[in-house]
């Protein structure tokens, strides 16, 4: 499957470069001006004759004699320019691109203004924009441009090398300051480990390995007491003979896409895969259909947090550039929609590359070779807003460098970043590494990072577990922002709970009532993880409950917009069950007068129930109980105490 990792560090691209170099140093001569047929480069006979016979030899290809008569010409002429930079084209024939760029450099040094050495700058251009020089590439670059014809595709690719040069060379005097650690020698097992996963407690790491017969598969290592387990396949039913790799993972860990490659059921070259797991086993995995691959090539996947939204790279037609970045919703009815371009805000004319949705469900952060950066593939991230997509933003330096930097994923706290590096190498065996490195501070600041949550739901009564839906709505907007479910087998969930916004979190389930929690976290900065079980309720006579996201102004009845979230899941449960009758019981703190307390309740409680009636709930199913301070769940001795103590209830009578 050598296109999923077209992209990881040089692999694909280098080849692909090395390619262009050898073809460009034959074939694209006539890209550039040459000089005049009266020129004559030497005043020297000889050495002109000796360059003659030295480019009869290498039209005719016969390269070794080519370089036996380039030499001969400069040791007639040691000043003849012409005979360097043929020199040059031969050493890249011979595939010796040190010797090469000497030679082009002696070329330039000799005749720095002379149009027909053109190539000689573009190589040595593209080898400093490699080497991060960026001073010297900026000075080739200024004899380089006057040669091109204006508006021409090569003047429009040298001003963004310029570009690169201003950028990166700026780029290098602010770093951020980053160590990065090799993991142990207990998960880098492989000669080849890339494209790493994580689940959003940052306790499951999913990556591709390479195996000694060139197979690659998708492994799994666990954290426990401060250390990663030994890597192991994360499954029979996924791994197979052929090659799989680039996975994503739900933030539960509970739902795996992943790449495959010429497979029999496969639409194209490459194709995504999706398995399930409930419990400990993961389910067969499914082609996503046509709707999401094509009959071209499909890889790199990245689910957001709930499993509900899919980026991928395609290279199929209808995009901005050659490989863009495209997405597919799930929709209600467990199939996905067709997939779609992502806008031009984050899609460019050149490539894209390793989408990944951090954990607060807003920040993507991609690899792109067509935003400002350091040169070849630089990380960027953007925040998807009401709005659209806002610009993207480039990393920075050192996590971008004038190399290819292509695959990153950031822990849900936003602690870590872990990726892939091109390490050393075995004789010609190349040994790649995962590695992390904790984010500095000024990097964090510039998204929002997420907490996560993680529990088991089970029955109140019964403590077994219990299969729910679990929806992560946004209070202040009502809409929303993750569905997702409890485990069937171990009714265990996880879900992410981003900063810089106040959540609502319903739990529901066939025969329960649901279960709300609330969240402030819009004023949070810090990421933390949270282990929270929730029990449901069933719906028989005296349960009850806590209506968590009801919201009044002190002292005051009347209820605030961000309760509406909360009152249309009420509705909704009522509706769907007919026959059921509440209560609804105000409680308040015991600041104040007693009755007047008992009173505030009431009418708290009367406009929960006004706002059922007028929206349709038979008002003989419902009524409004008023409990003052009389009840409270904890003693008044603080502020969090009180704040739990004024709630409104539910009791099924």
């Amino acid at each position: 499957m050598r296109e999923t990792i077209c992209f990881w560090k040089f692999n694909g691209l280098c080849t692909r470069v090395a390619a262009c170099w050898v073809l460009g140093t034959l074939f694209s001569c006539t890209l550039f001006a040459q000089a005049p047929a009266s020129y004559l480069p030497t005043t020297n006979k000889k050495a002109a004759e000796a360059l003659e016979r030295s480019t009869k030899f290498y039209n005719e290809k016969n390269f070794e004699k080519a370089s036996q008569f380039a030499d001969e010409a400069l040791r007639y002429d040691s000043t003849l320019a012409e005979a360097y930079f043929r020199k040059g084209q031969l050493y890249e024939v011979f595939t010796q691109p040190d010797l090469a760029l000497q030679a082009y450099r002696k070329t330039v040094q000799l005749k720095p203004d002379a149009p027909q050495f053109a190539l000689a700058y573009q190589r040595l251009i593209e080898h400093q924009l490699r080497e991060g020089d960026y001073a010297q590439s900026k000075s080739d670059l200024e004899h380089y441009i006057t040669f091109l014809k204006p508006n021409s595709i090569a003047q429009k690719r040298a001003q963004r090398q310029l570009q690169t040069c201003i950028y990166g060379a700026k780029a290098i005097l602010n770093p951020l300051v980053i160590h990065p650690e090799e993991l142990s020698d207990t998960v880098n097992q492989f000669i080849l480990q890339y494209f790493p996963a994580l689940t959003g407690d940052g306790e499951t790491l999913l990556f591709t390995g390479r195996k000694p017969e060139n197979d690659e598969d998708l492994f799994i290592c666990t954290y426990k007491n401060g250390r990663w387990s030994s890597p192991v396949s994360v499954s029979d039913k996924i791994n197979t003979a052929d090659n799989e790799g680039t996975g994503t993972l739900s933030a539960d860990g509970r739902t795996l896409v992943f790449t495959a490659c010429n497979r029999r059921e496969g639409y194209g070259s490459c194709d995504l895969y999706i398995s399930h797991k409930v419990g400990e086993e993961w389910e067969k995995p499914k082609n996503l259909g046509i709707v999401v691959n094509s009959p071209y090539w499909e890889s790199q996947p990245a689910l957001s947090p709930d499993g509900q939204l899919l980026y991928f790279i395609s290279d199929r037609p209808g995009g901005v550039g050659g490989r863009d970045i495209w997405y597919t919703t799930l929709q209600p009815n467990g199939e996905w929609e067709k997939a779609k371009n992502l806008d031009k805000t984050i899609n460019t004319p050149f490539d894209e590359a390793s989408p990944f949705l951090y954990a607060n469900g807003r920040t993507l952060f991609f690899a792109s070779e067509g935003h400002e950066g350091l040169g070849g593939y630089d990380l960027f991230f953007a925040d998807s807003t009401a709005t659209g997509w806002q610009n993207p933003q480039n990393i920075g330096y050192p996590i971008n460098t004038s190399d290819n930097q292509v695959a990153l994923v950031i822990t849900a706290d936003g602690k870590y970043g872990y990726y892939s590096l091109d390490a050393k190498r075995v004789g010609n065996q190349r040994v790649s590494r995962l590695y992390r490195f904790r984010l500095p501070d000024e990097l964090t600041k510039r998204f929002n990072t997420a907490n996560y949550l993680r529990g088991v739901v089970t029955d109140v009564r019964t403590k077994k577990p219990i299969q729910a839906n679990i929806e992560l709505m946004n209070l202040t907007t009502g809409k929303r922002v993750q569905l997702l479910s409890s485990d069937a087998t171990t009714g265990t969930y996880l879900t992410t709970l981003p900063n810089g916004s106040e959540w609502g979190l319903y739990v529901s389930a066939k025969g329960y009532f649901y279960k709300s929690l609330s969240f402030d976290y819009s004023q949070k900065n810090n990421a933390e993880g949270y282990q929270l079980d929730i029990a449901l309720e069933p719906l028989q006579r005296e349960s009850y409950g806590v209506l968590s996201n009801i919201y009044f102004e002190t002292g005051k009845a009347e209820l605030q917009e961000k309760s509406r979230t909360e009152l249309n899941k009420l509705i909704e449960q009522l509706r769907s069950q007919p026959t059921l009758r509440i209560e609804i019981t105000g409680h308040t703190d015991d600041v104040g007068d007693a009755k007047q307390n008992q009173l505030l309740s009431q009418k708290r409680a009367q406009s929960v129930v006004d706002y059922l009636v007028e929206s349709g709930v038979a008002k003989e199913r419902i009524k409004a109980v008023g409990m003052g301070e009389a009840k409270p769940i904890v003693p008044n001795t603080s502020d969090e105490n009180r704040q739990l103590n004024r709630r409104i209830e539910w009791r099924i009578w």
